[in-house]
């Protein structure tokens, strides 16, 4: 009996996340008992046992996590009561964290059958099943006749770099490819990988590398199920080869069938964006998609519609067409948005505006001073810069014309990091992110209020505290003479977070002036500091 096997990857060591790469390639999800867990010797063992399964099917396929650095894996069937022998599983372990995929294939046809599977890792480690199911392999139905394959014309999006094939190595097809297009592209269908996250370009070359693996060897398919990938920061990489190789990918070439969508794989093609992006599966599900990827899937997808005939409407997410999370909570939700920017792309283009530089640095308070310089200028009439952070996307600079210039962004709150984005805009409404640059808001071990800035201030000033605790701030300015002047702040403020507040000094008289911040607790002050400020003309 022939076998293969199936594995994916999630990120970190908690199960939550649900096993997506696997259901994009099962047909049946089964239920599995709690695991059964004995030691023996050096090793651990970790046995599951499957619930009944009506469906007939060929091959099982699973995604779990598994904290060892070794794993290996073994399933055997039940029929008419007695268990056959342990079989072993195909394993394919993540690149970038503790995921996996398994899976069996074989020649046999089961039905009404119970299925067990058998791990075997370092002591003291576990093996956390995500999600398993069943698949039943059948023949793939004959290629149709060829048909045109793109659209002819002028065209006026310019797609993505392309990671091909032979930058990640791919394994040849095997078998006849299918045409996607019988006779028309109809679709296009957007996923995510669930885990297998990728932010660097070796990082996305050999996750793509190990899913080509997953495929082909655990699910038995001809090669990658789909036609494109997409890493954390946007890059583009290509999955199934093309009909005709000779095609460059900016012309639009021939597709190959995929199999991303079980039984609406016809005319569809698959895009699919590596990690996990679907909250209520856990902790390790909680990907937001980032600027460049987002970009860059409209780019993609607006290529994709221009080249291959389509209106953006055709852009689906995986969960359109089955049970599914795929592809995630949170891409789900921008695909309206997606279908309106990919509509106006088709009729703005995306001929380069210009070129930028943006580079920006953080002092100890979380201050960020940014500067940036136009390097090039093809119809630039505006431009924004944009901060990203955990508390959200806010424009924090707009003007007019492709001007240099620097700025100090002081109203950051946020430890960690975030992203500033220079955006422009041109005619007909075009908008173009030029630049981008992160920084990273380190946060306090204790109180802190910080000196204010600029000292000496003339016209206006910025204060800046950090609290380890929640509670009544009270922030004061003061004369020389001890005289209040004015009240700040009086409100409850949160912790573990930077606060500013800015003070308009130009009615107040030349001199020095004192702030002073109060932190009251339940009855007691926690903690109380001032600075002083000198206050020009």
């Amino acid at each position: 009996m022939k076998r293969s096997v199936l594995a994916l990857a999630l990120m970190g060591f908690a199960w939550a996340a649900s096993g997506q790469l696997v259901a994009d390639v099962i047909d049946t999800p089964i239920p599995l008992s709690a695991p059964q867990i004995q030691a023996d010797g050096l090793a651990q063992r970790i046995e599951y046992t499957s619930t009944a399964v009506l469906p007939a099917f060929t091959g099982v396929a699973l995604q779990g996590i598994a904290a060892g650095d070794s794993l290996r894996g073994w399933i055997r069937f039940e029929a008419q009561g007695a268990w056959s022998e342990w079989m072993a599983l195909y394993i394919v372990r993540s690149f970038t964290d503790a995921a996996f995929l398994a899976a069996y294939r074989g020649d046999a046809v089961h039905a009404a059958s119970r299925f067990a599977l058998r791990f075997e890792t370092d002591k003291g480690s576990t093996v956390q099943i995500m999600q398993a199911g069943t698949f039943l392999d059948e023949s793939a139905p004959p290629p149709a006749p060829d048909s045109q394959d793109a659209q002819s014309g002028a065209f006026v999006i310019y797609p993505p770099v392309l990671h091909d094939r032979d930058e990640w190595n791919a394994e040849p097809f095997r078998g006849t490819p299918v045409p996607l297009n019988q006779p028309d592209y109809e679709q296009m269908t957007l996923h995510h990988t669930a885990g297998f996250a990728a932010v660097t370009l070796t990082e996305g070359l050999e996750q793509v590398k190990r899913i080509q693996d997953f495929h082909q060897n655990g699910r038995g398919w001809s090669d990658i199920g789909y036609h494109y990938l997409m890493d954390q920061e946007g890059r583009l990489y290509q999955g199934r080869p093309y009909l005709n190789a000779s095609v460059n990918f900016e012309d639009g070439p021939p597709l190959v069938r995929g199999a991303h969508v079980g039984g609406h794989n016809t005319g569809n093609i698959g895009v699919s964006l590596m990690g996990c992006y679907h909250p209520p599966e856990g902790s390790t599900c909680r990907n937001r998609m980032t600027s460049a990827a987002k970009d860059s899937l409209i780019v993609t997808f607006a290529y994709l519609s221009e080249r291959y005939g389509m209106n953006p409407d055709a852009l689906k997410g995986h969960r359109d067409f089955s049970d599914t999370a795929c592809p995630g909570d949170n891409n789900y939700a921008l695909l309206a948005s997606f279908r309106t920017l990919i509509e106006d792309l088709l009729v703005t283009g995306n001929a380069p505006l210009g070129r930028a530089a943006l580079a920006a640095t953080v002092d100890t308070i979380g201050v960020v001073a940014l500067q940036w310089r136009f390097l090039a200028d093809a119809g630039i009439e505006t431009y924004a810069i944009t901060r990203e952070d955990r508390e959200g996307t806010v424009v924090v600079l707009e003007r007019a014309s492709a001007r240099d210039g620097e700025w100090v962004d002081a109203t950051v709150q946020s430890p960690g990091p975030v992203t500033y984005l220079l955006t422009v805009r041109g005619s007909r409404s075009r908008v173009q992110t030029l630049s981008s640059a992160v920084v990273h808001v380190r946060a306090e071990r204790n109180y802190l209020l910080a000196q204010s800035f600029p000292n000496p201030a003339s016209g206006q000033a910025t204060i800046r505290y950090f609290l380890q605790q929640p509670g009544i701030v009270s922030l004061h300015l003061f004369d020389a003479a001890g005289r209040l002047v004015l009240r700040l702040t009086d409100e409850y403020r949160e912790e573990d977070t930077w606060h500013a507040v800015t003070v308009d000094t130009s009615t107040l008289s030349a001199g020095v002036y004192y702030f002073q911040l109060h932190l009251e607790g339940f009855a007691e002050t926690i903690y109380q500091a001032a600075h002083p400020m000198v206050i020009v003309p």
